[in-house]
């Protein structure tokens, strides 16, 4: 069985692969918001940017833990505070990214700034099995909005968009999952990439995409 000081060395390295993919992402967004003219790019984009700092927060954090602490089997209690805090600033950036990514969908359905205050309460969550629920909970609205952009009219990187968010649903489900088999855990990281390099394209695809219509959405 790995130990913690284990588990979080492939913790850093497959969020520091997830920073590199979301740097990637949130550049080609706010890239196709400059072809397009789409606000919804452009929140897409800063969305990513809050994710990045997110994971370079934890990554940087994280790894100077385990650097300093090394491989002992009961680590010392000062570590361990640092990894709880570390995980509550990064959740808290994270749900407010998928907050940013809602209003990105919602905003041309709503046509009102009201629309960021409506999960504004979920910023209190601190507990991580229940923020990988309320994460799922936030994706379900942007996996039906994305399918619906696709569907519907299936303009430029919808579909791969989609896929992505798809993707990150799932790897919030495999993270909550966690507790009944450490399996769950890389594999929910495996499906965060995939769901990140899956965005990427698409956000790559509607920014390569010149021609496209000026009120083209993601």
């Amino acid at each position: 069985m790995l130990g913690i000081f284990s588990l979080l060395r492939i913790d850093v390295v497959f969020e520091a692969v997830s920073l590199v993919i979301g740097l990637f992402i949130a550049v080609q967004s706010f890239r196709a918001y400059r072809v397009l003219g789409s606000r919804g790019f452009f929140l897409l984009g800063v969305g990513f940017a809050f994710m990045s700092v997110a994971m370079l927060f934890r990554v940087a954090v994280i790894g100077f833990i385990v650097t300093v602490a090394g491989p002992i089997s009961r680590p010392p209690l000062q570590p361990l505070l640092g990894l709880v805090t570390v995980e509550v600033v990064y959740s808290v950036i994270r749900v407010v990214a998928y907050v940013i990514f809602i209003v990105a969908y919602a905003l041309p359905r709503l046509r009102t700034p009201q629309a960021v205050q409506l999960l504004y309460p979920l910023l209190l969550t601190i507990y991580n099995p229940l923020f990988e629920i309320i994460s799922a909970g936030l994706l379900v609205y942007l996996v039906v909005e994305t399918a619906h952009n696709w569907v519907s009219g299936r303009p430029r990187g919808s579909g791969s968009i989609f896929t992505g968010f798809l993707a990150l649903l799932l790897s919030h489900i495999l993270f909550f999952l966690t507790p009944l088999n450490l399996l769950y855990y890389i594999l929910g990281h495996a499906a965060q990439l995939v769901a990140l390099t899956m965005i990427l394209i698409g956000t790559y695809e509607a920014g390569s995409e010149a021609k496209t219509p000026p009120m083209a959405q993601i």
